[in-house]
């Protein structure tokens, strides 16, 4: 693992709507996900897999949810938002081409219909409209391992599971926030989530998410926002980007621009391709 860069380096404060964090964020079509040293940006690409954010209570991981949900709803995309408690992402609520679930119940019905869209689409090799699914971790986490399929290994977690084996090739990423791990992942957390956020990891946390023991960082250092950035090339700090509840409706409706500084073209989201 690559060394962790120091806080000081770092931005104190990214914000998505101006300064260097909206010059990023308009850069590309890839959701922002905050800005590392030197103002690096740091995005949220297709190649980047799954997204797994493992951090206490009030550390940001609704606004990083909020941030990345916005930039994908302008840049086209469908977005799927499941929160039981109905508070967390409530700025998508009633949103053109977003799917919120907020019962036990809805949850698992619509990942199980989304566990068999990306099994026919990866077997098919034929990727469809981009989706990304946000998994808010405040009681949502919970309801996943209801018990809800009369079917052996039928909980929620393991439609989710599905959608994570299968989910790159089906042209689908999910953004999971937690507090711990849940158990049922712990064993493949690495695997499925190709890209980890952490703030104030244990180490049976940080071994979980990839980073080798002698690489964990202290935890003198807790900072809401201020995130350890871990992928498969090494790991580094990075402060996420911040898009409050009121500019995040406003940004998701507003075009973002391609690499090549055109509009996107608009993507259809018809129920069959959900």
């Amino acid at each position: 693992m690559k060394q962790i860069l120091p806080t000081r380096r770092l931005p104190a404060v990214v914000h998505l709507n101006r300064g260097p964090g909206l010059r990023a964020a308009r850069g590309s079509e890839h959701p922002l996900i905050g800005l590392a040293a030197g103002n690096q940006p740091v995005r949220l690409t297709p190649e980047d897999g799954h997204l797994l954010l493992v951090a206490p209570a009030g550390m940001g991981t609704s606004t990083v949810l909020r941030t990345l949900g916005a930039q994908h709803l302008a840049a086209g995309g469908h977005l799927d938002v499941l929160d039981v408690h109905l508070v967390q992402q409530a700025w998508a609520r009633g949103l053109e081409r977003v799917s919120y679930l907020d019962t036990a119940e809805a949850i698992a019905a619509h990942l199980r219909g989304l566990a068999h869209q990306t099994r026919r689409r990866a077997e098919a090799g034929r990727p469809g409209p981009r989706r990304l699914v946000l998994v808010e971790g405040c009681g949502t986490t919970d309801a996943l391992l209801l018990p809800l399929d009369a079917r052996p290994n039928g909980t929620s977690l393991d439609a989710l599971t599905a959608v994570l084996a299968h989910g790159r090739l089906a042209g689908m990423q999910v953004v999971m926030a937690c507090q711990a791990i849940p158990p049922a992942l712990a064993h493949v957390a690495a695997d499925l989530f190709t890209t980890r956020l952490l703030i104030a990891p244990d180490e049976d946390t940080w071994q979980r998410a990839g980073g080798p023991a002698d690489t964990r960082p202290a935890l003198g250092n807790i900072r809401p926002g201020l995130w350890h950035h871990c992928t498969a090339a090494g790991a580094r700090q990075v402060r996420a980007a911040r898009l409050d509840e009121d500019a995040a409706a406003a940004w998701a409706a507003s075009p973002a621009p391609s690499c090549s500084g055109h509009l996107p073209a608009a993507r259809t989201t018809k129920e069959s391709d959900r």
